[in-house]
């Protein structure tokens, strides 16, 4: 049995790597085609499901909960913009922050005599590159600090724009939390049950369990309370799946953050600062300011061509 369970991992560790040898083949012939339309589909869905949620909380759930000319529908809905201000902004600093190696200087190009031993050859673009820089063969350049590329940005995540996608997650996470709440509240209003849109229309209609699906869908029309029933429950189902992957994300790049670590170097520990260090090299120093905008300016302590290990964080040595 031991055998059989070994062999049975063995293969589907080969399936594995054959897999991921053909999507790497399949990137490297088609990585202009994949970058022209993966990238705009990926953002153009979020930007919809973003529109989406604002236009159905300010002008359906919240109306319904509140009296539009009182100050709490107001103030809910200056919330709501602020979470979108501040997504829509980051997802564009996230897109528009040049984090490559070769985006810096050519001035910063070469190590000094003191770093060379610490640079590496980049085989893909046959150039000495910087500590913790590595390749992106969708964007076809070294990433300073690389964590990882994200389709829906259309660009790597690294050094330069790191804070504005953990920005991103972060209002995507409480954007996400406050339409749940909102939702759920609305549906209470509404004594509407949280279960399956189908078990309202079951009972609705007087229906038994077995017969429920077959009606259903033999009936021509429905009541339009019913309908509302139908689409106001998948609409929570789908703001619970949002809030879920958001959150989840966003726990994943503050775990980084803390451990001054990334994504695509998970076990490397060699940069932890210290919690203050960390969240610092990543907001910058204006650190938890820039929770409020995208457009505040927080200058990173470095380009990230040279980074300090623990060792010689007391003697300001950059390595």
């Amino acid at each position: 049995m031991v055998k059989i369970f070994v062999r049975l991992l063995w293969k589907m560790a080969r399936v594995l790597v054959w897999v991921e040898k053909l999507v790497w083949r399949c990137v490297r012939l088609h990585r202009v085609r994949i970058v022209q339309v993966v990238h705009p589909l990926s953002a153009a869905l979020m930007l919809l499901t973003v529109g989406f949620f604002v236009t159905y909380e300010m002008f359906y759930v919240l109306p319904e909960c509140c009296d539009v000319s009182g100050i709490y529908y107001k103030l809910h809905c200056l919330l709501i913009l602020f979470f979108t201000h501040n997504i829509v902004g980051n997802m564009c600093k996230c897109w528009l922050t040049d984090t490559s190696f070769v985006g810096l200087p050519p001035g910063r190009w070469n190590p000094l005599p003191a770093e060379a031993p610490l640079w590496h050859l980049c085989t893909f673009c046959q150039m000495l590159v910087p500590p913790r820089a590595w390749h992106c063969r969708l964007c076809n350049c070294c990433i300073l600090k690389r964590d990882h590329h994200c389709n829906v940005v259309a660009n790597c995540i690294g050094h330069a724009n790191q804070r504005y996608f953990v920005g991103l997650l972060l209002h995507l996470s409480l954007g996400s939390c406050t339409a749940l709440i909102y939702n759920i509240y609305h549906m209470v209003c509404q004594r509407s049950r949280l279960s399956d849109p189908l078990d309202i229309v079951s009972m609705s209609m007087g229906l038994g369990q077995t017969d429920r699906m077959y009606n259903l869908f033999k009936s021509q029309t429905l009541s339009p309370h019913i309908t509302w029933l139908i689409i106001t429950g998948g609409i929570l189902k789908l703001n619970i799946f949002a809030t879920a992957l958001a959150t989840t994300h966003l726990v994943m790049q503050l775990l980084m953050v803390c451990r001054g670590s990334c994504l695509y170097y998970v076990k490397d520990h060699s940069y932890d600062l210290g919690l203050w260090n960390n969240v610092r090299n990543v907001l910058g120093k204006r650190m938890l300011w820039t929770a409020l905008s995208p457009f505040v300016s927080s200058p990173l302590p470095h380009d990230g061509v040279q980074w300090l290990v623990p060792s010689k964080l007391s003697g300001k040595k950059p390595v």
